[in-house]
């Protein structure tokens, strides 16, 4: 029992002196918990009300300062670094955009990406004035990374055991508990207690924290697990390198997001190996940063090709940016003997910054590059109407949709104003955002051409077998079995069947047909080819719909013989080349009475 209190104690302690160290942070914490469970309990209703615009704004400038504000005291301890920090999210606050529920996805994936940077803040900022060895570095940043893995694990330990207790008083006591409290217990655990449990984690003089030696688990993880994860990444690229040079062939796009992979896993075995480097085999270092420069060469190659043919998107910007990181950390770590972590994780920290704010961030390349690429197709494609090529018809599709649905259909004004104004007329209102894209070239003279579309042009093009998908126009919720005996379900897709047996009774499909047997006798054969001739018939070239509904009574087809009689419910089906290629199905049946006796 002494034993627990002093645990208990200790912890106390521990959490006290991280609030008096911390504030700003745990404030930040309490704020954000605060307002979040005010949203859970509207469950986000009246998003359009002031008082919930402002609360989700001021949401998301506190989550950023849970990790802000450690990060600067570590930096330098002292108040007027506090004030820097509450002016910058002042600022965050004001750059936000008026009512973030209505904003796109490139709002949230920037604010996960300033909190990764300023959690990569936490590593570097206590060593910036400090001479301090890389395994004293790669301690700390340890430190922090176990530190983060266990504040998670208690944290779900204790919302798990709390959640239970709920859960036993509302079904004991028939006490009836709102769904909704169950996420705002997830929010104060994670806000209050999360939060302070991490800060609390964080050793007052850091610098006095020893380099020690791996455990043995630490060892097989480094040496047997990421080693060879590292090698087997490089050998598959080199392989792959070795046959663009031999075939003379341009790089594939997934190079790029593979070589990443492999950056990160190099990278990080580079790291994980650092308490165990020694004379023996201190030359391996120089090979995974020659690795890793041969592999970003590379990424280079295909991600300029990519931007070359399609223009610069946030994903390619930030491609770009971890292979131009890479390449230098890789040459500063290979050509100077006395390279230090800090300048890894600062430079990384700070280029996360700097790529979402200004003239070179990723939104703002991104989208004028784009703009700039579809200005050049809409004065070249004269005149615009559906006799216009489907290569030039899809890349306007494409581009009016990616630069709407990233950037609102307003970054398009310089474009297209007249049609934006229509757009957001009282008696079209009714569009949902997404349709905008499919309302502009309805507007310029042609039909919206999708990916799907495009595709298929280009199988096509190079005579590849089309494949035609087809649904009911309707899905069958209720299924109603009124005069059969059984109802089974069917899957079958080339190279692929699900072969039902159950009572001596099977199901198989083979060349548009399938079969139901008995002891592997035939019962009935179900011969669909003049459903294949039907839906070939009725195939509309013009829809933009992957599956093309059918009237769904044209997708029930009944079957009798003098043994059984059965029903097939078609649920998906693909035809290509005359065949049926892919078939979802239901089938219910029963035996004739004379085939009982």
């Amino acid at each position: 029992m002494s034993f627990n209190l002093e645990t208990i104690e200790r912890l106390s302690q521990s959490l006290i002196s991280s609030l008096k160290r911390f504030p700003m942070a745990s404030f930040s914490a309490f704020l954000l918990t605060i307002i979040l469970i005010s949203l859970i309990e509207l469950e986000f209703y009246q998003t359009e009300s002031e008082i919930v615009i402002i609360a989700t704004k001021v949401a998301f400038v506190a989550s950023l300062g849970i990790v802000l504000f450690p990060a600067l005291r570590l930096l330098y301890p002292n108040f007027l670094v506090a004030i820097l920090g509450l002016c910058a999210l002042a600022w965050y606050y004001y750059i936000l955009p008026v009512n973030i529920s209505d904003s796109h996805n490139h709002i949230f994936f920037r604010h996960a990406l300033l909190i990764l940077s300023f959690f990569l803040m936490l590593i570097w900022s206590p060593f910036i004035s400090v001479k301090i060895s890389n395994k004293n570095i790669w301690e700390w940043t340890q430190h922090i990374i176990l530190a983060l893995f266990a504040t998670i694990l208690f944290s779900l330990i204790l919302y798990a055991g709390l959640s239970l207790a709920i859960y036993s008083i509302d079904k004991l006591f028939n006490i009836d508990i709102a769904n909704r409290r169950y996420g705002q217990l997830a929010v104060m655990v994670f806000g209050l207690y999360g939060v302070n449990f991490f800060l609390s984690q964080m050793p007052k003089y850091i610098l006095l924290l020893q380099a020690r030696t791996y455990t043995k688990v630490e060892i097989i993880f480094t040496k047997y697990i990421l080693t060879p994860l590292a090698i087997g990444y490089f050998l598959i690229l080199f392989a792959y390198d070795i046959k663009m040079l031999i075939n003379m062939e341009f790089p594939k796009g997934i190079l790029a997001w593979i070589t990443v992979a492999f950056s990160v896993v190099a990278i990080a075995t580079y790291l994980f190996w650092t308490p165990l480097w020694n004379e023996k085999n201190e030359k391996y270092k120089k090979y995974i940063c020659i690795a890793v420069i041969m592999q970003t060469i590379m990424l280079g190659i295909s991600i300029w090709i990519r931007i070359d043919e399609y223009g610069f998107t946030e994903s390619r910007y930030f491609i770009v940016l971890f292979g131009t990181w890479s390449f230098l950390m890789s040459l500063y770590f290979l050509l100077i003997i006395s390279a230090n972590y800090k300048w890894l994780f600062m430079s990384l920290s700070l280029l996360l910054i700097g790529s979402q704010f200004g003239k070179y961030s990723a939104s703002h390349i991104s989208k004028y590059d784009q703009l700039e690429r579809l200005e050049k197709i809409l004065q070249t494609s004269v005149p615009i109407s559906e006799e216009l090529d489907i290569e030039s018809k899809y890349q306007i599709s494409n581009l009016i949709s990616y630069l709407s649905h990233n950037y609102g259909k307003e970054s398009l004004s310089s474009l297209i104003p007249e049609i934006i104004q229509k757009y957001n007329a009282t008696e079209i209102k009714h569009y949902a955002r997404e349709d905008f894209a499919h309302f502009a070239t309805d507007e310029l003279g042609f039909k919206f051409i999708n990916e799907w579309k495009w595709r298929e042009f280009l199988r096509n093009d190079k005579q590849e077998p089309k494949i035609l998908n087809f649904r009911p126009s309707y899905n069958r919720d209720i299924v109603k079995i009124d005069g059969y005996e059984w109802l089974t379900d069917f899957y079958y897709s080339t190279g692929y069947e699900e072969i039902n047996r159950e009572n001596n009774i099977t199901l198989r499909f083979k060349s548009n047909n399938l079969y139901l047997l008995d002891h592997n006798r035939t019962l009935i054969n179900m011969n669909l080819n003049s459903l294949v001739d039907f839906l070939i018939k009725e195939h509309n070239e013009t829809t933009l719909n992957y599956y093309e509904p059918i009237i769904s009574n044209k997708m029930e087809y009944i079957f009798k013989n003098e043994q059984i009689e059965s029903k097939l419910l078609i649920s998906n089906i693909s035809v290509e080349d005359g065949n049926i290629s892919y078939l979802s199905c239901q089938i219910l049946w029963k035996k004739n009475t004379s085939s009982k006796n």
